[in-house]
């Protein structure tokens, strides 16, 4: 008998992962440069995505390309999360900064909610998630009707 499935497919992950580590260019293992480069990659993506949903008729009425961009960040990272950060060696965690923290960053900063969430669930902190939740939307919301309130009081009505 082999190793477990599991087991299998983390190996091949590291093969993969070390080989391409080896025959990338010495500044790919900067890690401002990985999370820049990520974020620049991120940012275009989430502006063309979101452009090209808004501008379809049925995507007129509700904010979908941001709902699209804020869930597919979530997939996004949380793959890159259990790939990079939980079945590779430390040596190789680098790359979480150039799809995790730069494109997602950049694409999304939904998806690092989404994933924190998830960890506190993943943890049995039910209370945390919902207090994350429930503090991320409406204090969101609650500091977005703020900054609208005060800079209406201080810039001149048009």
């Amino acid at each position: 008998m082999g190793q477990p499935l599991s087991r299998q497919r983390t190996t091949l992950i590291q093969r993969w992962y070390r080989r391409l580590g080896q025959r990338c260019p010495r500044w790919v293992h900067s890690k401002m440069l990985l999370i820049m480069l990520g974020g620049a990659v991120g940012c275009y993506l989430r502006y063309a995505i979101s452009r090209w949903i808004n501008q379809q008729p049925w995507g007129q009425f509700f904010p979908f390309g941001t709902l699209v961009v804020n869930v597919v960040g979530c997939f996004i990272l949380a793959v890159a999360a259990v790939i990079i950060l939980e079945h590779l060696p430390p040596a190789h965690q680098d790359w979480y900064l150039l799809i995790g923290t730069g494109f997602c960053g950049g694409f999304t900063t939904f998806s690092t909610f989404g994933w924190e969430t998830y960890k506190l669930l993943r943890d049995g902190s039910w209370s945390y998630a919902v207090a994350n939740i429930l503090g991320s939307c409406l204090a969101g919301l609650a500091a977005i009707m703020l900054a609208v309130t005060l800079t209406a009081m201080i810039l001149p009505k048009k």
